[in-house]
């Protein structure tokens, strides 16, 4: 019996003495959660603002818009205490460690009992997808695509200059004809858009193209082509800002959509205006082309195709804040290849319109808080044209401005021409090079230019600069990056 107690007794004991043991051992934790995550721009000086993920079943979900750079993102995190967290093997530190998502991501989160659990990052893009062929969509890429370089006033044969003029293959047979538009000085009355056929050794004028209505304008300043209502046939439009004197009544707009070469005219849907400059694109990249025209008496106006050649307006485009500005001349192209078009407004900058570039992005529309501002450049403060070239071959956009004087200086108001170079040094920021790249660049006795043109004159595949009319015997050719006369 006292055997018995013994033994009772002894086992008792050991099942204390295990009892002990086992709570005085520490479970380690099985926690692996992914609590927070966002990608700020604090750490990434890139994005816009900050942008945090929704994390459910394993996915973190960021909704990112499109043409945001993610190739090299710090994400901001926050996981569960005592765990650690890696991609592969390489552990994460939240806000410093920088990753590529262009390629799948997936975080591991190690618990402190070594268990784990996986998250992958997903982007969901927002807005207008990017098109890095976009600059095709142009009026400028279609004016720089249809040359006809000549003295205009002999070829056409009735030795006027016209102001407005467009250049394009409209009856499709394998040659390049002319619309243009001529103004009138002398009293505020219309005078009609005039078409020349090219038969294939001189220009020669044919109205019969017209359906209905040919257009009249007073003063018609600057005629871009492009397919806009997307039949296959080149139409035209042509932005002109009525009689020149006061009291400035402007004048309506219209276009010319072509089919199997016979042009018909609708008006545009905006009232009469000072419209001095007209220019193309697809600035929503949804395939078809939109319209901008400046407007000084007002605001610049945005007119959004239908998809179908027809136009609606959208003041929500442009930025109010640029209203009744002195902006004359505008050209849209993706200067820092992003996908999206910028718009580049120019005019009479010492009456307060800087040349600027309006960045464009996915949301399709432009402000003053995605501006840059151009060098300006004393005494030549009005800027009449504005062309693009890489003139150095460093796979930047360069800027090419033809000014002209602004009677502040010594120049009086439209003397002479002053060209001037303008590099895109990235990221946003232009210098002026002119003095080391134009040689002979200005001439202040001369007469004011009215169009630019880049192309290759001498085929030794470098893109020169000329003006539009041979007339001017004005030419710059391009030898390593320097132009001369």
């Amino acid at each position: 019996m006292k055997y018995t107690k013994l033994i009772f007794i002894i086992f008792i004991s050991l099942v204390f003495v295990g009892c002990d043991k086992e709570e005085s051992y520490t479970k380690l934790s099985s926690d692996k959660e992914l609590l927070t995550f966002s990608f700020r721009k604090l750490e990434n000086p890139q994005l816009l603002e900050d942008y945090s993920g929704t994390i459910s079943a394993g996915k973190v979900a960021v909704n990112i818009p499109n043409g945001v750079d993610i190739n090299q993102l710090v994400a901001t995190f926050r996981v569960s205490e005592k765990a650690i967290i890696k991609i592969g093997n390489t552990i994460q530190i939240s806000g410093q460690t920088q990753n590529n998502f262009n390629s799948q991501v997936t975080y591991t989160i190690v618990a402190e009992d070594e268990s784990t659990s996986n998250y992958n990052v997903e982007f969901n893009r927002l807005g207008n997808s990017q098109n890095y062929e976009i600059n095709n969509t142009t009026s400028y890429f279609q004016y720089q695509s249809n040359v006809i370089y000549t003295n205009f006033q002999t070829a056409i044969g009735n030795g006027i200059d016209y102001l407005a003029k467009a250049y394009a293959d409209f009856d499709k047979d394998g040659d390049l004809d002319i619309m243009a538009m001529y103004f009138n000085y002398v009293e505020n009355v219309g005078l009609e858009v005039e078409y020349f056929q090219n038969n294939g050794s001189s220009f020669v004028g044919n109205q019969s193209v017209f359906n209905g209505l040919i257009p009249k304008y007073v003063h018609g300043r600057k005629a871009i082509i492009g397919d806009f209502d997307k039949n296959g046939w080149t139409d035209v439009v042509i932005a002109g800002h009525g009689w020149d004197k006061a009291p400035f009544p402007g004048e309506e707009l219209y276009i010319m959509l072509n089919t199997n070469g016979k042009f018909s005219s609708n008006k545009l849907p905006l009232p009469a205006g000072f419209y001095h400059s007209v220019c193309s694109g697809d600035i929503d990249n949804d395939g078809d082309l939109d319209l901008f025209f400046t407007n000084n008496f007002n605001v610049g106006k945005f007119l959004i195709n239908n998809g179908n050649g027809t136009f609606t307006y959208d003041a929500s485009v442009f930025p109010s804040s640029l209203a009744n500005k002195n902006y004359y001349t505008s050209e849209l192209y993706d200067i820092n290849n992003d996908g999206y078009l910028d718009l580049v407004n120019t005019g009479h900058e010492m009456e307060g319109a800087n040349s600027i570039v309006l960045w464009g992005n996915y949301t399709g529309k432009y402000a003053i808080d995605r501006m840059t501002t151009l060098p300006q450049v004393n005494g030549n403060g009005i800027a009449i044209d504005i062309d693009f070239i890489d003139y150095n071959n460093d796979n930047k956009t360069d800027i090419l401005l033809t000014r002209t004087g602004d009677n502040t200086g010594s120049l009086v108001f439209y003397q002479g021409y002053y060209l001037q170079m303008i590099k895109n040094e990235g990221v946003g920021l232009f210098t002026d090079v002119t003095s080391t790249v134009i040689n002979s660049n200005a001439n202040p006795n001369a007469q004011w230019i009215d169009w630019i043109r880049i192309h290759d004159i001498n085929n030794d595949s470098k893109m020169d600069i000329t003006t539009d009319n041979k007339s001017y015997n004005l030419e710059w050719l391009n030898v390593n990056g320097v132009f001369s006369r």
